[in-house]
């Protein structure tokens, strides 16, 4: 027997990478929908074969299309480092105002995930994406011909972020919808498509910006963002989908209508988790990644300049950003492996990790050859993947798993939100000051202090438990 669960709520945890998750009963899938299965919402459908819509053979198809939108999706954002310069010198703008199409594109899709939560729980994943994809594309192909900054910024940074605002979501919600038993192995291999974008979208990028320019190279990027319909329509829609889809979509009528918009009031208040912020584990947790998450593109987005400043080529410079990529994608599975071990300290872990990180960060400016900048790539990367996927792990340790929903929708706005300004006050500094190094030495010492507030974690959380 196979009970809905409401996507309104649960489908706003957007990340990097993780969905609501669903409790194993002895008959199948059982799911908390409100009051839980006591609640008369809660509807059985005997018709519902659950072995269909967990573990499927359609699902390996669905985790293929899911990897290909995270490659499309993160392969850009990460790679924005190599047009860094040619758009610097096209628009004449400043360091730090030209950053900002970088890192609102990249925040932007993550800042908007509670609403993109409330269209996935209206429209069907597939829709979402399929729009997604053309929306990406055309903002990607509309920028070229932008008079100015500002309009840039507009339909490169929002109009094309929005768009992966839309496939994002989906992409990762999708997953959760076709598996149950092995849902974490499935998510672990659609998320891996992060990395492996970064290491080809950069040399791609770099091929494309040498032989057609940057208006050209955007003209292919943004036709290859339009092939993401084709994998968004590989998200068939499965009977629990389309159930719950009827459930909440219905049209209510009069008598019920106040009630509707009391529970939608009280389902809005509980995505933002206003209510989470008393809770001092909470507050230093959002602290720490949204200090981390300023750092996190800079050396995305500044290393190619830096690598062209002491004389490797672009080629070389790209290069740095796919061994970024690809130990990103590595230090996942890892991770991944290592976490569900009972003598492993996931906030201990995430902590030293990041301290590591930022250190090495902070000393970019003093690796003048390319085997200590690929050195500290590999490095980088691996930061980088460990601290994503033990995000939602560590919000589980602190705050329970029956949390994780709200709690997750509020980290991923303060992450977006952090992005968003972390790579513009970068590069504000750097124009104030002349100096690229600058930007490193901001991005080295926010995610090394980032780690430093994850460290105490644990006993803030036991001290807040005796209280």
């Amino acid at each position: 027997m196979k009970y809905y669960l409401d996507i309104e709520k649960a489908s706003t945890i957007s990340d990097e990478r993780f969905t609501a998750s669903m409790g194993v009963s002895a008959n199948g899938v059982f799911t908390v929908l409100n009051g839980g299965p006591n609640d008369p919402k809660c509807q059985p459908d005997p018709k519902c074969n659950t072995s269909n819509a967990a573990d499927g053979r359609w699902g390996w198809i669905v985790i293929f299309a899911s990897f290909m939108h995270h490659v499309l999706l993160d392969g850009i954002t990460y790679s924005f480092g190599i047009f860094f310069n040619d758009f610097l010198e096209y628009f004449g703008g400043s360091k730090g105002k030209t950053q900002m199409l970088g890192s609102v594109i990249s925040g932007y899709y993550l800042f908007i995930g509670p609403l993109v939560g409330v269209i996935e729980s209206r429209f069907k994943c597939r829709r979402v994406a399929m729009v997604g994809a053309v929306v990406a594309s055309l903002g990607l192909f509309l920028s070229t011909f932008s008079p100015n900054l500002d309009i840039m910024i507009l339909l490169y940074g929002i109009v094309a972020g929005t768009g992966f605002g839309l496939v994002y979501g989906p992409s990762i919600l999708i997953v959760s919808y076709y598996f149950n038993r092995r849902r974490a192995l499935a998510t672990g291999i659609a998320v891996c498509g992060s990395g492996i974008g970064g290491f080809v979208f950069a040399p791609l990028g770099a091929l494309l910006l040498e032989m057609y320019g940057w208006k050209g190279a955007m003209w292919i990027i943004s036709a290859i963002v339009l092939n993401g319909v084709v994998f968004a329509a590989l998200y068939r829609p499965i009977q629990s989908e389309q159930k719950g889809l009827h459930e909440r979509t219905k049209i209510p009528g009069n008598n019920e209508n106040s009630r509707i918009n009391e529970s939608r009031c009280s389902s809005l208040r509980q995505t933002l988790g206003i209510s989470m912020l008393s809770s001092p584990s909470m507050v230093v947790f959002l602290v720490s990644s949204f200090l981390v998450s300023a750092g996190f593109y800079i050396p995305f987005n500044f290393l190619p300049t830096f690598a062209k400043e002491i004389g490797l080529s672009a080629s070389e410079g790209a290069l740095l950003i796919s061994i970024i990529g690809i130990f990103n994608t590595l230090l996942r599975v890892v991770i991944g492996i290592v976490s569900d071990r009972s003598w492993a300290d996931c906030i201990l872990t995430n902590g030293v990790v990041l301290v590591v990180g930022g250190i090495t960060t902070f000393f970019i400016p003093y690796y003048t050859s390319f085997c200590a900048l690929a050195g500290y790539s590999a490095v980088f990367g691996s930061a980088i993947g460990v601290f994503v996927p033990l995000r939602s792990i560590i919000l589980i340790e602190l705050k329970g798993i029956e949390h994780l929903s709200t709690g997750f929708g509020l980290l991923t706005m303060s992450i977006g939100a952090s992005i968003i300004i972390g790579s513009p006050v970068a590069g504000f500094f750097s124009d104030m000051t002349g100096d690229l190094d600058i930007v490193f030495y901001l991005s080295g010492a926010t995610i090394t202090l980032g780690g430093v507030l994850c460290l105490p974690l644990r006993r803030i959380m036991y001290w807040e438990l005796k209280k």
